[in-house]
């Protein structure tokens, strides 16, 4: 999650839009949850909110991802 939480954050700074089902705010505010109040993890809550959310995260992004790696197949044969 800390690490979704930063590469939300540099979308987000970037100006990539979230595609539907995707809140960057929320996965940057998960990663500074995690990060500042370690001391108050809840273990299953953050497993719930993995098992749930992230599957349905990857969907929606699976168009993004792939428009990145294109992107860089293309930086990397031009």
């Amino acid at each position: 999650m800390m690490k979704v939480g930063e590469a939300a954050n540099r979308l987000a700074k970037m100006g990539v839009l979230e595609p539907d089902g995707v809140q960057w705010a929320l996965a940057v505010a998960n990663r500074n949850f995690l990060i500042h109040q370690y001391d108050q993890i809840n273990r299953s809550l953050t497993w719930l909110t993995l098992s749930r959310d992230l599957p349905a995260w990857r969907r929606s992004l699976q168009a993004l991802t792939a428009e990145a790696r294109g992107v860089i197949d293309d930086a990397e044969n031009g």
